[in-house]
């Protein structure tokens, strides 16, 4: 007799759903899982026969087969006992079978109790797009689910207490959820805070309206650290699923962190290898890059990180995922994150600011641990010169969350296939398209160059309120992108 249960696995924070399919059949006593199982999932064979025998049930004293569908995917962790138990249950006739699809998702300990796993969001996320709307996961569970559209979840303590639902052909109520999961905080820290480096905080707000990637140069004890760690306070607040997305890939990667609509913030010190920024290991781990979608990611002295690990960084740049190939199968991971990264000019730090006692090898040998096809992704370089108390108080005043959501919204409208300028930009003025063109080929621009420079323009014009790019607009966006040549 054949009986079948869904659950779902995870691989590095995604989740594939596994079709469990149990034959019960005459022989010699014996239990088998095929379907590339990992040791904690062969090892589930004496975990169940336990845990069914303390439920009250039955262990089949005959051959018992499992078959882990689909049998490509390498299947990882405990998540998939409960399923193999009911699957078991059901061959052997003491369950009846499935009259509607539900997800399984829990350990069983050897008493028949249920134990949670982790990835709770993630495992649901991938029932719910194989059709399966119902997820049974174990009690100790309640704290990792929130409210996710298109799922209901039923939580159990034991084996036995969900085996007397199944019975009955049914479950008990899904969990219910007071208020708002998302506990977004409140923001201290903001622009406005920083004295002075009025450029610098106009330059971050432009970045924050068009997602630039952007560079802080500048010398020790400028505020460039101070800035970047103040850039999320512009950012506006995540929507539901994204904030949904982000919660899901953090607590896959084990982060102990709480829905939020906040933009999550990365910023991983300098001796962090290339795997540990764009992903890798056995099991696949996220890398920082991931652990950044929908956010930002500081890299805060750049040229301090190791160029190996730097250059990985251009895939995800452009394309927003980082594609990983392990053991002949690849793995695409979201990426879709802004970068802001700080430097010193040189190795005193003080070059272009003040006297500099580095010779020009040392400054090229200092600048050729990034490359420049890396660098030509940067749309944004912000020099920060230091401020001191007899600054006078500036005017600038940093736009509200709410006001850059707006601002992009309109920026959205106006390139909604963010189209270069060379092939037509509707909302350039004549006189701008062509003082573009004439300046990108008399500085040897590259086509990305063009299209970060032309994107950028859109974003000063969206600041100042107007509808269309004038040659002012695209001037300001090509100092801001050209500014590495005062300290090459």
């Amino acid at each position: 007799m054949l009986g079948v249960a869904m659950g779902a696995v995870l691989d590095g924070v995604e989740a594939h759903v596994v079709r469990v399919e149990v034959d019960v059949s005459r022989g010699l006593p014996q239990f088998s899982i095929v379907g590339l199982p990992d040791s904690a999932v062969s090892e589930s064979k004496l975990r169940i026969r336990s845990a069914v025998r303390n439920a009250g049930f039955e262990m089949p004293n005959q051959r018992i087969t499992v078959n882990l569908s689909p049998a490509s995917v390498k299947k990882r962790g405990a998540g998939l006992d409960l399923a193999i138990a009911i699957g078991i249950l059901r061959a052997s006739g003491q369950l009846p079978p499935a009259t509607a699809p539900i997800g399984f998702c829990a350990e069983v300990g050897l008493s028949g109790a249920l134990l949670t796993v982790p990835g709770m969001i993630n495992l649901a996320l991938a029932l719910r797009r194989a059709g399966i709307h119902r997820v049974v996961v174990a009690s100790e569970s309640r704290e990792h689910c929130i409210p996710v559209p298109g799922v209901d979840w039923f939580a159990y303590a034991s084996l036995q207490e969900l085996a007397t639902d199944l019975l009955a052909d049914g479950l008990g109520s899904p969990l219910a959820f007071a208020g708002s999961p998302f506990r977004d905080g409140e923001r201290t820290a903001s622009l406005d805070d920083v004295h002075g480096l009025t450029a610098a905080k106009r330059a971050l707000t432009i970045a924050a309206i068009g997602r630039h990637h952007t560079l802080l140069v500048g010398p020790p004890g400028s505020g460039k650290t101070m800035l970047a760690e103040r850039l999320v306070t512009l950012l506006p607040r995540l929507s539901d699923s994204a904030a949904l997305e982000v919660f899901a890939i953090h607590q896959a990667a084990g982060l102990p962190t709480r829905p939020s609509h906040v933009p999550p913030v990365r910023m991983p010190h300098h001796t962090v290898t290339a795997a540990g920024l764009v992903g890798g290991g056995t099991p696949l781990a996220p890398g920082e890059v991931t652990l950044a979608h929908h956010g930002l990611l500081i890299l805060d002295e750049l040229l301090e990180f190791r160029r190996h690990a730097l250059e990985t960084l251009r895939e995800p740049l452009v394309h927003g995922r980082v594609r990983l190939v392990r053991s002949g199968h690849s793995r695409d991971l979201p990426a879709a994150f802004q970068l802001l990264a700080t430097l010193n000019p040189c190795p005193c730090g003080q070059r272009g600011f003040a006297d500099c006692r580095c010779t020009d090898t040392e400054v090229k040998r200092y600048w050729s641990r990034v490359s420049g096809p890396l660098l030509d992704r940067v749309d944004l370089v912000v020099s920060v010169a230091p401020v001191d108390a007899r600054t006078p108080a500036d005017t600038f005043v940093a736009p509200t969350p709410e006001q850059v959501a707006e601002m992009r919204e309109e920026l959205t409208r106006r390139q909604p296939a963010r189209s270069r300028t060379r092939s037509g930009a509707t909302d350039f003025q004549a006189d701008a398209k062509a003082y573009l063109e004439q300046l990108g080929q008399r500085l040897h621009l590259s086509l990305r160059a063009q299209d970060s420079v032309s994107r950028v323009a859109q974003s000063v014009s969206v600041l100042e309120g107007e509808s269309t790019v004038r040659s002012a607009h695209v001037e300001e966006a090509l100092m801001l992108h050209g500014n590495l040549g005062r300290w090459l």
